[in-house]
């Protein structure tokens, strides 16, 4: 059940219309990154959510969404001021001419839909996909509150993009609880989970987290080592048999530069006999 309160979650003040600027903050109202979108997408994932806490944190910023759409929704028909009578040049014509206020399109008119929305069912996929959309929310704010001068216009987006770093740490804290869990479970599985293939080559090449310690194997040439189904036949993961069998000779064909090894590949249980 939904009750509307006639009191904004935070004051709403423009000092003085700004027809562009409604534009470019249509952004938020019915764009990609916008309020509306995180709305939708957090209230989907609740409805299909098993966890009871997880879920009820997802409805709660799936309602608090809802009042920053609002939020937003009346600061550009405030930016818009009286749209009875403009000019032939007036900066947002489309929301003066089909609905005298906001409309659910991006600031380059582009209608808001459904595809937006990001909902896999996987709840460590889909709180990390919330928690970057945060993220990208915060970056527009950020981006628009450069394009306007309105001291109370920059005091709303100050806290929107607050917010968003609210949300952002709740979802990356609800993370933390579920790893191991859900996608996260089978992470990371096999050699080639943990290897980080250098294909970038030349002046620059660089060492980090990203490719050292923790496990990880890093290769200068990865095409070399597993560019042929003989040594890549080979699965050493307890989780499953390799993807082909390990007297497939065919090596040729997609790897002219494989050099088959002396020594043939242990045979993988269940693919005693050649694959056709």
């Amino acid at each position: 059940m939904f009750k509307h309160f006639k009191d904004m979650e935070y004051t709403v003040r423009v000092d003085r219309p700004d027809p562009r600027f409604a534009n470019l903050l249509l952004e938020q109202f019915g764009g990609p990154h916008g309020e509306l979108k995180a709305a939708m997408q957090y209230f989907t994932q609740a409805v299909g959510c098993n966890d009871p806490k997880i879920r009820d944190m997802l409805q709660d910023i799936a309602a608090e969404e809802l009042s920053h759409f609002e939020m937003v929704g009346e600061c550009i028909a405030m930016l818009l001021g009286p749209t009875d009578k403009v000019s032939r040049d007036f900066p947002a014509i489309h929301m003066a001419i089909l609905t005298g206020g906001p409309i659910l399109t991006n600031a380059m008119g582009i209608p808001w839909n459904a595809s937006y929305v990001e909902t896999t069912g996987d709840l460590y996929c889909d709180l990390a996909s919330n928690a970057t959309a945060e993220l990208r929310a915060k970056l527009i704010y950020e981006r628009l509150l450069q394009q306007t001068d309105d001291p109370g216009v920059k005091d709303m987006i100050r806290f929107l993009l607050s917010r968003e770093e609210a949300h952002n740490f709740s979802f990356m804290q609800a993370i933390e609880t579920i790893k191991g869990q859900y996608v996260d479970a089978n992470f990371r599985d096999s050699e080639f989970s943990k290897m980080y293939a250098n294909l970038s080559t030349g002046m620059g090449d660089a060492r980090g987290p990203w490719n050292q310690g923790h496990g990880i194997q890093y290769e200068d040439n990865p095409q070399e080592k597993y560019g042929g189904p003989v040594e890549y036949g080979q699965d050493r993961s307890p989780d499953g048999p390799g993807e082909i069998g390990p007297d497939y000779q065919d090596n040729q064909r997609n790897n002219p530069q494989f050099t088959q090894s002396e020594q043939g590949p242990a045979t993988v249980p269940g693919q005693e006999n050649p694959m056709h």
